[in-house]
């Protein structure tokens, strides 16, 4: 019954695509890899994947074109839902789910709730839907913060007079709303109560609510280990193809790789798997960022900024997210701003001794040159970077650790 299914879709018949073509919809699931933790292809998942490949987003908006469908909007305050009393069937049940999707910035891009409070403009997004018990999602509605309860009861009332097609208007014999909605109630039942026999409805129970949490803990903890696993198999795949200097294979490697380790983050992972993956996703935006850098046909410096910012993101630790963005930045031009990111990480108090950072430095302010072995030619060096460019100075002002020792080291050779 109603209570059987609270958490989503999740059974094994076939899957609805609320009413996108069924062929168009078969060939993407097709492409996308099963999630961890479910063993299929559900919504979310084809939501990340129709993201990240634009091109498919068009054929799918086309094709939801030539349904033809009504472009009248509904007016639910004159609508009868009453007239909808034919269409309830015995023990038919719909439920109606909010959940967390994240959080984005101000241009729309998931940002990681660790690092939100560095960037500006980051909210929490929720989405509501509706499925039925043929495993059919009758709406979905993306919003930005928790949901007012006139949001929840226009989804609810679009559910029910205008769901995704080609699904029909209808009621269901029960209306299972999640406990989540419990603050909304209050506003939700004169038109819940207004509605025809045998309509019934009724709220998610505590202990309802606790055995799906359990449930999906369970879940969640499994399918982060597979999740990981995959994870490591697809970073290793990336690593030799990388090594064979093959950065189309490397790519896809590395990009399904971080795919399943977002896929372990959103399943509210314990601390350690949680701190495992995020370093592991460093590590494969590291590594990407330097397969878009590999010389030749597709080096993408842009791309390969992007992703090790998204690796110092994930894992500030990770002394070559820095490096993948200065190389970038120093392919463009920006020689200047390369250094800023090294000079960065240096004043990382876990960083600062990071001999590799170092390297990259010097080879930054030498033109790869290293450190002079000449006195005169080391000193007016130093004092150039350290006091008379106001930039550069105001840059490595207060970084110690490596940096420091090395410049000592020099300084040595010429004591007397």
């Amino acid at each position: 019954m109603a209570g059987e299914k609270r958490g989503g879709p999740r059974g094994q018949k076939p899957m609805d695509y609320g009413g996108m073509d069924p062929r168009l919809m078969a060939s993407l699931v097709s492409k996308i890899p099963k999630n961890a933790v479910t063993g299929r292809v559900d919504l979310p998942d084809i939501m990340k994947y129709m993201s990240q490949h634009p091109d498919e987003m068009d054929a799918l908006m086309a094709s939801v074109k030539d349904l033809d469908l009504e472009s009248k909007n509904v007016d639910f305050s004159t609508y009868d839902f009453p007239s909808l009393a034919p269409t309830i069937k015995h023990e038919s049940f719909w439920v109606l789910q909010l959940e967390h999707l994240g959080m984005v910035d101000a241009s729309g891009r998931p940002r990681d709730p660790a690092a939100a409070h560095t960037s500006s403009g980051v909210r929490h997004t929720f989405m509501i839907y509706c499925y039925d018990d043929q495993e059919q999602y009758r709406v979905t509605h993306e919003c930005d913060g928790l949901p007012t309860s006139t949001t929840v009861l226009q989804v609810l009332q679009r559910a029910i007079a205008k769901p995704l097609p080609p699904l029909k208007p209808a009621l269901p014999w029960l209306l299972l709303l999640s406990i989540k909605f419990e603050p909304h109630i209050s506003d939700l039942k004169p038109f819940l109560d207004s509605l025809p026999a045998p309509f019934h409805w009724r709220l998610e129970t505590r202990t309802e609510a606790d055995s799906l949490k359990e449930g999906i803990y369970q879940l969640n903890e499994n399918g982060a280990q597979k999740a990981l696993e995959s994870a490591h198999k697809l970073k290793a795949s990336g690593n030799a193809s990388f090594g064979r200097k093959d950065r189309t294979s490397a790519l896809k490697a590395y990009s399904d790789a971080i795919n399943a380790l977002d896929d372990v983050l959103a399943m509210t992972p314990d601390i350690k798997d949680e701190k495992q993956a995020k370093k592991q996703l460093a590590i494969c935006f590291g590594n990407r960022a330097a397969a878009y850098l590999m010389p030749g046909e597709g080096m993408d410096a842009v791309k390969a900024l992007h992703d090790g910012e998204a690796a110092e993101a994930a894992d500030p630790s990770y002394a070559k997210a820095y490096i993948r963005q200065a190389t970038a930045q120093q392919i463009m031009g920006k020689s200047q701003m390369a250094k800023d990111v090294i000079a960065r990480a240096l004043r990382l108090p876990g960083l600062e001794d990071d001999g590799g950072l170092v390297d990259r430095l010097i080879e930054l302010y030498t033109d790869g040159k290293g450190l002079s072995d000449n006195e005169e030619v080391f000193k007016n060096w130093t004092l150039d970077i350290c006091i008379n460019d106001a930039r550069s100075s105001k840059r490595l002002r207060g970084i110690k650790g490596e940096w420091r020792r090395r410049l000592d080291a020099q300084f040595a050779k010429w004591k007397r």
